[in-house]
């Protein structure tokens, strides 16, 4: 079950929207990163009532909460970081000390063995539960759950084609990068962070043994890639006494620490010092010299699609667990396409019926403070959307170590049993320029306010655990849309201009490139005209989606197929009014997070 997502980082990130924007430039702030986060005001709601159905449970129903309750433990406990950020108190959960993995888990070929053996194991069980039985809410999460195991089980014998090393949000950068988002507030967390800091060397370690094994078999990253990644790694590993993580955690021993003395804090701040130094950075050091190795096995900057039908099947794959549903890659294509043509033609149409829109697109839409934001956002979000309860966010930002490598902004996913701690991580070289609608993604009502209806509304755990990130990421990019709509304070029709391009541009076409790259051996002449026909061939545009379609070919799926899907739905219900539009909301944040497959069957579209 270790495998139902791809990585720790997937389980609790949830990143931000693409990975920069394609048509306009980036503010570099030049003030130093604020690594000690800010807490931000509390955001009123009201409580929200319970979805659970009452009904008497069936004998399948209890089956099905059990294995439930297995699914979620067998994920939370599956590395050090997962478990501290998912569960506060394991007793509530059921979930006994030995269970718990401290460290970081395993990379190899067995633990991924292992893991799939789980996933086999699981679904024998999933299928000894007649569905028939179960209550509407189990039911739902019944379908999305074995979807998601069948769609883990497609990368099955694809071992070798994953990549830890991605040149964005790859584990080199994250890693550190989550030790600076571990919370520290008694002696206990402080003994988990120590004992995840310590264990960082042996997983880069095993990072190292992955990519020689990988490179053995012919499926080494390209030569484009492994610039990118040792300029990454170089970078923090040069940092010596200067390294981040170093200063991050005597800054909160220098805070106070329940539980810790003077003395003691004295001693975890040199031992924390003696591992980044003498363990984690040598580590570091170790990977950039094996990954410098193996250049001479870098594999051809070309799509899937050149590389063999194995490489081609496990992008395949890959799309379809990102994009949370089992479409076939030319359906994929056609909803994108599709979906690309009906935004331009919105986009057009408030051309040519709006010039104030257009006399004003690329202005400012934010007030320049993320709490300001989001206090607008509560207003456009209060009539039509359920009421949550009441939630605090801090805000972090990224060291600047890691910001060139990290995408724009975050959402960190809170406790099971402590949903208070809602972190939001800001990049301080992204844009800030359209600022509302990153928090309309990260917070209301985009990932912060959906993660905190499920915990508020009783669904199944394990469906919780395992929600889609093409499903989350979809209503994530679908919120910053309806909040285009409503955000008059900015000019609606302004907004929707601006969103409708970058959505379009941003995501759904780099995502359909991929896709024709990877399936199709699309090269850079055909990419152009394509493109032609939106504007878009400009050869620096063309070359960076070429680019992520070869390092990165799945990577835009989970926004683009995300939202797709999601908007599909939308136009096929197509709420008129304010009151429909709210019932739509509420009946489809009501099925909790699903796959899409899931979705089509319980809203009547036929795909």
């Amino acid at each position: 079950m270790k495998k139902l997502l791809s990585v720790f980082m997937a389980l609790c990130f949830i990143i931000g929207a693409a990975a920069c924007s394609f048509t306009g430039g980036s503010d570099r702030p030049s003030a130093s990163p604020d690594q000690s986060g800010r807490p931000a005001g509390e955001s009123s709601a009201e409580p929200l009532p319970s979805t659970t159905p009452h009904t008497i449970k069936s004998a399948d129903d209890e089956a099905f909460e059990a294995l439930s309750s297995e699914i979620f433990t067998s994920v939370v406990t599956a590395d050090g970081f997962t478990f501290h950020q998912f569960v506060k108190d394991p007793a509530s959960f059921g979930i006994e000390e030995s269970e718990i993995e401290r460290g970081w888990g395993e990379i190899s070929l067995e633990a991924h063995e292992r893991d799939y053996r789980e996933n086999d194991e699981l679904i024998a069980k999933m299928k000894g539960i007649d569905k028939a039985n179960l209550n509407p809410l189990n039911s739902v999460a019944y379908d999305t759950l074995m979807e998601t195991l069948e769609l883990a089980e497609l990368s099955k014998d694809y071992y070798y084609y994953g990549e830890p090393l991605e040149t964005l949000n790859g584990s080199h950068t994250m890693l550190p990068l989550m030790m600076t988002m571990f919370e520290i507030s008694s002696k206990d967390d402080l003994d988990s962070y120590m004992l995840l800091l310590e264990d960082m060397p042996r997983y880069m370690d095993q990072i190292a043994v992955f990519e020689r094994e990988k490179a053995e078999k012919g499926l080494f990253m390209t030569e484009n890639a492994l610039d990118t990644v040792l300029g990454s790694i170089d970078t923090f590993a040069l940092s010596g006494e200067s390294c981040f993580l170093i200063a991050h955690l005597d800054e909160v021993l220098e805070g106070g620490v329940e539980g810790v003395s003077a003395d003691e804090a004295g001693e975890y701040s040199n031992r924390s010092r003696e591992c980044v130094l003498n363990g984690i950075i040598p580590a570091y050091k170790r990977l950039k010299s094996t990954l410098e190795g193996l250049r001479s096995k870098c594999g051809p900057f070309v799509g899937a699609a050149e590389r063999g039908e194995e490489a081609r099947a496990h992008f395949i794959a890959s799309i379809r667990s990102g994009a949370a549903c089992m479409a076939e890659p030319e359906e994929m294509a056609e909803l994108l396409s599709e979906t690309v043509s009906t935004l331009i033609s919105k986009l057009v149409q408030i051309m040519y019926s709006d010039r104030d829109a257009v006399n004003t697109l690329g202005k400012t839409i934010t007030s320049g403070d993320a709490d300001t934001d989001i206090a607008y956002l509560l207003e456009l979000i209060a009539d039509i959307y359920p009421r949550i309860p009441a939630q605090r966010i801090t805000y972090v930002t990224v060291p600047e170590a890691v910001a060139e490598d990290f995408s724009p902004a975050a959402y960190l996913i809170s406790a099971f049993d402590d949903p208070t701690r809602n972190i939001v991580i800001k990049n301080p070289t992204a844009d800030t320029r359209t600022l509302l609608f990153t928090m309309a993604h990260e917070c209301y009502p985009g990932h912060l306010y959906q993660t905190q209806y499920f915990r508020s509304g009783g669904f199944p755990l394990a469906q919780q655990v395992a929600a889609p990130s093409g499903y989350s990421e979809g209503w994530a990019v679908f919120s910053e849309l309806m909040m285009a709509s409503r955000a008059e304070r900015y000019g609606a029709n302004a907004c929707l201009l601006d969103q409708y391009n970058s959505i379009a541009s941003n995501i759904l076409i780099p995502a359909y490139v991929s896709l024709r790259v990877n399936c199709d051996g699309w090269d850079k002449v055909r990419i152009g005209k394509f493109l032609q026909d939106f504007g878009l061939n400009d050869e620096a545009y063309i070359d960076i989606i070429y680019e992520y379609a070869v390092n990165m070919p799945d990577y835009f799926f989970n926004y683009a197929m995300g939202f797709a899907n999601t908007y599909k739905i939308y136009q096929f219900v197509s709420p008129k009014t304010d009151d429909e539009l709210k019932t739509f909301l509420s009946d489809y944040l009501g099925m909790g997070p699903c796959c899409f497959d899931v979705l089509f069957e319980r809203f009547g579209i036929k795909n």
